[in-house]
């Protein structure tokens, strides 16, 4: 398991789609909204970006700290984790995505977005378990979609936007393993049938065209330079 993951709580993708299918907005936990001031600048990386919109000072500075900070005495382990800033919403401020490197690549891992001036994780899109074969992509609409593939049960489709400066659960949609049955993930982790018919229409009305953005991932440590 990559040591990116100390800084988010690992949580099994089955529990989170029980949690957080019928709740339309983020998930609720014990404290996982990360905040931070914006004033201190990353002193060991020079100095940060400015992200437009948020005045003189780098909203993710503090954000960026605390993530390097378990990786001073393994310099090394650090190189594994990346990051990308844009904005999905297209309201002007960019996001802060982070990403670590695994065997298939540099995996989209997390989202901070600004919500009244102080940078905010995104609870509502959990952490990777590791090892747990999930496709996550940004689409040039605004939607995240997310795929799960369950050889139990078929394959999961998670769409995610922005509402209101925070990320929040739309829909999730399941291609069965077992045949030609399809369903929508409602309240109580209930799988209401749908025909093929509502299970495309529904996919095309999150993705639309289905673009994918490609995210430019720059190393973590080199964040502000």
């Amino acid at each position: 398991m990559k040591h990116y993951r100390r800084f988010f709580a690992l949580v099994l993708v089955g529990a989170l789609l029980l949690g957080c299918a019928g709740c339309g907005g983020g998930l609720v936990g014990d404290d996982p909204t990360i905040r931070t001031t914006g004033q201190e600048p990353v002193s060991s990386l020079g100095e940060p970006e400015v992200t437009e919109g948020t005045g003189n000072s780098d909203p993710y500075a503090d954000i960026i700290k605390s993530i390097i900070k378990p990786y001073e005495d393994h310099p090394d382990q650090l190189k594994q984790q990346y990051y990308a800033l844009y904005d999905i919403d297209g309201d002007g401020t960019k996001e802060l995505l982070l990403g670590s490197e695994e065997y298939s690549g540099i995996v989209f891992q997390a989202v901070h977005a600004i919500q009244n001036g102080v940078a905010v994780w995104q609870e509502a899109l959990p952490s990777l378990v590791a090892d747990f074969p999930e496709q996550r992509s940004i689409l040039k609409n605004g939607i995240i979609r997310v795929k799960s593939v369950d050889s139990d049960n078929g394959s999961f489709f998670r769409y995610y936007r922005f509402e209101d400066e925070e990320l929040k659960l739309q829909i999730i949609l399941l291609d069965s393993a077992f045949g030609n049955e399809y369903y929508r993930r409602e309240y109580g982790n209930k799988d209401v049938p749908v025909t093929k018919e509502e299970f495309d229409r529904m996919r095309k009305e999150m993705e639309g065209d289905g673009q994918v953005v490609n995210l430019d991932w720059k190393p973590l440590a080199e964040y502000g330079r």
